[in-house]
């Protein structure tokens, strides 16, 4: 019985996790290319899931189309964000900065109350991959999918940063800005370019989530601080790192959810954000390649 659980226990927690790593990567991109930690990531993904239940709806999307259409929605609305907190607040203090990002978040989950309501809505499975048995483990159809997103993410993320040459300027930013101007790259273009970025991401992870936990209006901000969690536990300058934070995340929530109850796994899980804040160094600014 107990091996059933645990094998349960894995299977709720992988699916939880990659969303945990897609966000974490939205985190990493953004902190490293700004030195900004962006708190309206959640609302990224919860507007990228709105808007595909929206155009699934009206268009029926099919797989293809489903992904052309969360890329290009969520780079759009990453460019937005950029343009109405950093971009327009480059030489402002770190803080206010910070804020603009908070100040964001609270603009849009309204604008979403306002558009859809705040009556739940399930998103269609849009890659409906088939389940996987491996030994005593079982994982769902959501979780295959779930796992199958992130992690061709990853592996596409680090080979346009480590690849292209529009990445590799993007590596050189997060080292040191103004040595990347002093060699032709435009510092602003390429932060501008992580917070599309990020943007693809999180609306990946709503095609991800959505078919899991269904979407509301009030999921944004809790995702996007357990993504904060996810990125400080694994580190922000490996891609990899903080993805592994996101997968451990999501299987340690799982766990305890089993061992104690869900009423205690918010308080547990912030706790440890307590605790990683302050025993962790500071977060190196520099993605490394991968």
């Amino acid at each position: 019985m107990l091996a059933l659980y645990l094998a349960q226990a894995v299977n709720s927690g992988l699916a939880l996790g990659a969303v945990y790593g897609l966000m974490a990567l939205g985190f990493s991109l953004v902190y490293n290319s700004s030195r900004l930690i962006n708190f309206a990531q959640g609302e990224l993904l919860l507007l990228g899931g709105l808007v595909l239940y929206s155009l699934s709806q009206a268009a029926h999307l099919g797989p293809v189309s489903a992904l052309i259409a969360t890329g290009l929605f969520g780079f759009a609305l990453g460019h937005v964000l950029y343009a109405t907190t950093l971009g327009v607040s480059l030489r402002a203090d770190p803080l206010n900065q910070l804020m603009l990002t908070v100040a964001a978040s609270l603009v849009w989950q309204g604008a979403a109350i306002l558009i859809w309501g705040k009556n739940p809505l399930k998103l269609d499975q849009f890659l409906p991959l088939p389940a996987l048995r491996l030994g005593p483990l079982f994982f769902s159809q959501n979780t295959v999918t779930a796992l199958a997103v992130s992690v061709s993410s990853v592996v596409g993320l680090s080979l346009f940063l480590g690849r292209t040459r529009t990445g590799r300027a993007v590596r050189a930013v997060s080292m040191n800005a103004l040595a990347a101007s002093l060699q032709g790259v435009n510092p602003v273009r390429c932060q501008a370019l992580t917070f599309a970025l990020s943007g693809v991401l999180a609306a990946l992870a709503a095609m991800a989530i959505g078919p899991q936990t269904m979407l509301r209006y009030d999921m944004g901000f809790g995702l996007g601080l357990k993504g904060f969690v996810a990125a400080t536990l694994g580190g922000y300058a490996s891609l990899p790192k903080a993805f592994a934070g996101g997968l451990a995340l999501g299987l340690l929530e799982a766990v305890l959810t089993l061992a104690f109850s869900a009423d205690l796994k918010e308080t547990l899980t912030y706790g440890l954000l307590i605790a990683v804040l302050v025993l962790v160094p500071a977060p190196q600014a520099k993605l490394e390649k991968v």
